[in-house]
């Protein structure tokens, strides 16, 4: 028969109290799980909200040599997947070149649960990295980038990753060796790689490698085939060159400050200091000199090189960015002013001609764009040799019209039979002077959007003309 309740409770509580007099107070949930954390735990619990898992579709290789024939779209498909890390909180992904390399579709997994489409934004196949970039309408966390210069044999090391598809998968090893050169087929050769026998999976290329504090350390790029506990990692020393590079101001937003910076560890830690002050650019005329250590740009702390193209990237000329620099002891802040110039390679007086055409084009067409190289269009098609990027679109205007948007590549126009690839504006404005143009008003045209080409047709003359476009390639 059931006790009554009072009677039970006070049982429990004269159980309690004996417990306790025998063997002190009964420990609470809180401080059982504050036992339990260790530096592992802590350095998982700082970075994993940083890594992002990947999937993507890849198409079997085309004979075709024109990118927007019939043939492209009969290719057959095949799913990938990858891991990779958040580098800046406007959604910039650092992750290996062949997670993403003629890919399809990229799809980017949040720690949040968050899924958004990703673009490839600059990929290096030599160093196997690539910059993707997605738009998620809010601050991302960027996980902390450490150094590789100091690794020790032995040291404890993590990796987070999708391994075969099991996202934030982590596995904990330590640094079995440094500076290992590995060889996987006569197009991939990596060198100065860290082993680890951390468990790097197919799925774990382009995740991070984090120390003991949760520090960037480096990106995980292979495993050694029919081994155990042999896998690699380009040390993150390596990596943030290229990042930078990748994401420097030049190359993504047509812009030139002039700084050249190295990371030097000193007696009282480790500092960004610049090693080359370009000539008769704005950082040489606003007085930086080498040697100065770069401090803060903005209200960012500059902690390594990738941090100075991170703060500058969204700067404009004529807005100058406050940077504070310390000098022969003495911290002081100077102005920079970033100045506007042609993407790399470009000559000055053809990227002054692109401008002109630009402007005609957005007069013309409703679009304002900016060439962008073969890196940000060759997912969608290898045959394609670059395109113009879309910055803007004017709502009523014959692109707007046909519904092309922010963020698309313009990549190719028809006119009649002929097909042209658009890479630079000027190209645009000998499509548009074509006598076949003037007669039928209509404008066929070739976007990259997600990866993919699709297809549509600007009318020239009549507004109520509405978007005829069909997906291809998907």
């Amino acid at each position: 028969m059931p006790l009554p309740k009072m009677r039970r409770d006070g049982l429990w509580l004269v159980a309690t109290m004996v417990a306790a007099a025998l063997f002190g107070p009964l420990p609470s949930a809180s401080a059982d799980l504050a036992t339990r954390k260790s530096a592992v735990t802590e350095a998982v619990r700082k970075a994993q909200p940083s890594v992002v898992s990947i999937s993507s579709e890849k198409k079997a290789a085309s004979t075709s040599r024109w990118p927007f024939s019939s043939e492209e779209s009969q290719r057959p498909r095949v799913s990938g997947m990858g891991t990779g890390v958040i580098v800046d909180g406007r959604g910039f992904i650092v992750t290996n070149h062949h997670v993403v390399d003629k890919v399809q579709g990229i799809e980017v997994h949040l720690f949040d649960g968050t899924n958004l489409p990703a673009r490839v934004i600059q990929s290096d196949r030599e160093m196997d990295l690539a910059v993707i970039k997605v738009d998620a309408g809010r601050p991302l966390p960027a996980i902390a980038i450490g150094t590789s210069a100091d690794l020790m044999l032995g040291e404890t090391v993590i990796t987070i990753g999708n391994a075969f598809g099991y996202e934030n998968t982590i596995s904990q090893g330590i640094v079995s060796a440094l500076k290992r050169n590995v060889t996987l087929s006569d197009e991939q050769v990596y060198r100065n790689l860290i082993q680890t026998d951390a468990c790097i999976n197919p799925g774990n290329s382009g995740g991070p490698l984090i120390n003991i504090e949760g520090d960037l350390v480096g990106i995980n790029v292979a495993t050694r085939s029919g081994a155990q506990g042999i896998g690699f990692a380009l040390p993150i020393d390596d990596v943030k060159k290229v990042a930078t590079e990748m994401m420097s101001t030049r190359r993504l937003a047509l812009k030139w400050h002039g700084l050249v910076a190295g990371e030097s560890i000193l007696a009282d830690g480790r500092y960004v200091v610049l090693t080359e002050v370009q000539s008769s650019s704005p950082a040489e005329a606003s007085g930086f000199r080498v040697g100065d250590r770069v401090m803060s740009i903005g209200e960012l702390p500059v902690t390594n090189s990738l941090d100075i193209e991170r703060a500058l990237l969204d700067a404009q000329p004529g807005q100058p960015s406050r940077v504070v620099v310390r000098r022969d002891g003495k911290e002081q802040e100077m102005l920079l002013d970033v100045r506007p110039i042609g993407r790399a390679g470009i000559p000055a007086a053809t990227a002054t001609a692109n401008l002109d055409a630009a402007a005609q084009v957005w007069r013309t067409l409703g679009l304002k764009v900016t060439p962008v190289d073969s890196a940000y269009v060759t997912a969608a098609s290898p045959q394609l040799h670059g395109g113009l990027y879309v910055e803007s679109v004017v709502p009523d205007s014959p692109a707007g019209r046909a519904s092309i948007l922010k963020g698309d590549i313009l990549v190719g126009m028809n006119v009649g039979t002929r097909h042209w690839e658009t890479i630079r504006p000027d190209n645009v404005l000998y499509i548009l002077r074509q006598p076949e143009v003037a007669h039928s008003q209509l404008l066929p045209f070739y976007i990259v959007r997600s990866n993919s080409i699709h297809q549509g047709s600007m009318s020239l003359a009549d507004p109520t003309t509405a978007y005829a476009g069909a997906a291809i390639n998907r």
